[in-house]
C-alpha cells in the first residue's frame, strides 16, 4: 500500500499569487509537483542511504536532503525516565528534528523521520519541514510537546557555527577530564542490600563508571521564548497594525493553545514572557487556531470540541460559537447507512483555515475552511465584516480529509486524500482497487462567476497520483500508517467528567 500524504502546502515565486508548485509529504518523503499540470519536479527525502533508488528512476533528488540533520534541545523530563517547491534550484528546504526517542512497542524502530509539518515564507525561497523525531521571513517559531516556544534561525549565521564547532571542540578536549572527575560510587554494597530486585539494581550502578552531570547541548541556535504547562498544540504570529489597536498597543503577538483547553495570548519578541491575557471557553484540547488576515483581531479555534469559537482575542471575549455537531450529523445521514456513527462520532478539528477572493462583480468574500479527523467532506464557512460565521457549503470528497492548504492567490485549495483506510472510518482498510484508483490530492477552486467552491479539473491531481505513486513510501505497518494520519483523539482526556 502506498501512504497518504500527511501534509501538503502551496508555495509560490510568481508576484500575482499564482501557486507555483505544490509540496507534498509521505512519511520522510517531500514531493515537490507543479501547481499547474501535477508534474513531479524534484524530489526530497532526510535519509541519504535511500537517495539511490529514487535516482534509478531519473528523479531529481534535492541535494538539500543530504544535510546532517540538526538535533532539538534537550527537554524537561520525569525523574526517573528514560533517554530513550520548484523545477529549479530556487526552493530550499530547511529541516528542524530532534533526538530519536524511545519507543514501548517492540517494534523495530524507524530510522527515517517522518515529517509532520511543512510551512514556506511568504516569497517561495525557503520551506520548513519538521520531522516528528521529536514566521517572519528570518525567524522560525518552533513549539513542542512539552509546551515550549523557540525561536530558531531560518538561515543560520556563519559567526554560529563556528561558534558551535568551537564549543564542539572544547567539549572533546575535557571529555576525558570529566569522565574522570565526576566518576560514580553507590553508597549502597553487597551487605546492605539483600532483595533481588535491589541486588539487580546495585550491579547496575557498579557497572556504571561514569555520571553525566551535564545536560545534553543543542547543535544549533536557539532561543527559549515561552512556556505552557500543558502540550502545546498550536501556535500563530500575530501584528496589530495601528489602525486596529484602538486601546491597545499596536505590535506584534504570539498566540498558544494547548491541551489543557488554553489559548493564551503573549507578547512578540523580544517579550515573548509576558502574558496578555487568556482565552478561556474551550471544554476539550484546542488543536487549530486561525487568525482572520482581514481582521486580524479575529481568531477562530476548533478542537475536540463540537463548535468552533470565535473571539476578539485581544479583549479575551468570545464573540461567536459555530456548531459543528449538527452538520456532521446531517451529512452522515445523507452520505452514509451505518446507524453507529449518529451521536457517536467524536468530533476533532485538523485543519482551519483562511481564505479571502472575489468574486465576479468585484465583491469580496472571506471564508472558513474546516476539516475534521477521519471525515471525508470539508465544511466552508462564510465570515461577515465582524466576525460572525455561517455555513455556506458542505464538499464531499473521496476520502478522509488528512491535511489541506490554501493559495496564495486565494482562489484554491488543494486537500490530501486517506487513501488506505474506509471513509468516516481509522482503522478500516479500503480495498486494492480503491487504493490504487483514489486521487492522493484533490484541488477546488473558487468560480467567480457562480461566487462558490467547486472541484476543479482532475489533470492535476491525476498526474499527481500517477507519477508519484510508485515512489511514495509504504504503508505496510497499519498501524504505523495510522498513528502518522490520525493522532488528534490521544490529545482527548478520558473519564474528567
Amino acid at each position: 500500500m502506498v501512504q497518504p500524504f500527511q501534509c501538503i502546502i502551496f508555495s509560490t515565486l510568481a508576484p500575482d499569487g499564482n501557486p507555483s508548485f505544490l509540496l507534498a509529504a509521505s512519511r520522510s518523503r517531500v514531493f515537490v509537483c507543479s501547481a499547474q499540470d501535477g508534474s513531479l519536479l524534484s524530489i526530497w527525502q532526510s535519509n541519504q542511504s535511500q537517495f539511490a533508488d529514487l535516482q534509478s528512476k531519473h528523479i531529481k533528488v534535492d541535494e538539500l536532503g543530504k544535510e546532517k540533520m540538526a538535533e532539538r534541545p534537550a527537554k524537561r523530563r520525569k525523574k526517573g525516565s528514560t533517554d530513550n517547491e520548484s523545477g529549479g534550484s530556487s526552493a530550499e528546504i530547511v529541516t528542524e528534528a530532534s533526538r530519536p526517542r524511545a519507543r514501548k512497542s517492540s517494534r523495530p524502530v524507524v530510522t527515517e523521520p517522518n515529517v509532520i509539518k511543512l510551512a514556506a515564507t511568504s516569497d517561495g525561497q525557503a520551506v520548513v519541514a519538521v520531522t516528528d523525531e521529536d514566521k517572519n521571513e528570518k525567524t522560525i517559531l518552533c513549539g513542542d510537546k512539552f509546551g515550549d516556544v523557540y525561536a530558531l534561525p531560518l538561515y543560520p549565521a556563519q559567526a554560529d557555527n563556528d561558534q558551535l564547532q568551537q564549543l564542539d571542540s572544547v567539549k572533546d578536549a575535557t571529555e576525558t577530564e570529566e569522565s574522570q572527575i565526576c566518576t560514580f560510587t553507590p553508597s549502597a554494597n553487597a551487605r546492605t542490600v539483600h532483595t533481588l530486585r535491589n541486588q539487580k539494581t546495585l550491579q547496575y550502578q557498579l557497572n556504571t563508571t561514569t555520571k553525566n552531570t551535564q545536560p545534553k547541548t543543542p547543535e544549533f541556535k536557539h532561543q527559549l521564548l515561552l512556556g505552557h504547562v500543558s502540550l502545546l498544540t498550536a501556535i500563530a504570529c500575530v501584528e496589530i497594525p495601528t489602525e486596529e489597536a484602538s486601546q491597545y498597543h499596536a505590535r506584534n503577538y504570539i498566540i498558544t493553545a494547548d491541551r489543557d483547553e488554553h489559548i493564551r495570548v503573549s507578547r512578540g519578541m523580544p517579550q515573548a514572557h509576558i502574558i496578555e491575557g487568556f482565552c478561556l471557553g474551550h471544554t476539550q484540547f484546542v488543536s487549530k487556531i486561525c487568525v482572520l488576515p482581514w481582521k486580524p483581531r479575529c481568531l477562530i479555534s476548533g478542537g475536540g470540541d463540537s463548535h468552533l469559537l470565535v473571539w476578539d482575542w485581544l479583549a479575551g471575549r468570545i464573540l461567536h460559537k459555530v456548531d459543528l455537531r449538527h452538520l456532521v450529523t446531517e451529512y452522515i445521514k445523507h452520505h452514509h447507512a451505518s446507524p453507529k456513527l449518529l451521536g457517536h462520532t467524536e468530533i476533532a478539528v485538523c485543519e482551519l483555515q483562511s481564505t479571502q477572493t472575489r468574486t465576479a462583480t468585484g465583491e469580496l468574500r472571506g471564508y472558513l475552511v474546516v476539516a475534521m479527523e477521519g471525515f471525508p467532506a470539508i465544511f466552508l464557512f462564510s465570515v461577515a465584516e465582524d466576525g460572525l460565521m455561517q455555513h455556506d457549503t458542505t464538499i464531499s470528497t473521496s476520502g478522509n480529509v488528512v491535511a489541506l492548504t490554501v493559495s496564495k492567490s486565494q482562489d484554491q485549495i488543494a486537500y490530501a486524500i486517506d487513501t488506505v483506510h474506509l471513509c468516516f472510518s481509522q482503522s478500516q482498510l479500503s480495498d486494492k482497487n480503491r487504493i490504487s484508483t483514489t486521487p492522493m490530492i484533490e484541488i477546488l477552486n473558487f468560480s467567480k462567476a457562480r461566487a462558490a467552491w467547486e472541484h476543479g479539473s482532475d489533470v492535476v491531481s491525476r498526474s499527481i497520483h500517477s507519477s508519484i505513486r510508485e515512489l511514495a513510501s509504504d504503508a505496510d505497518d497499519a498501524r504505523e500508517s495510522r498513528d502518522l494520519l490520525y493522532g488528534l483523539e490521544n490529545l482527548r482526556k478520558r473519564g474528567s467528567g
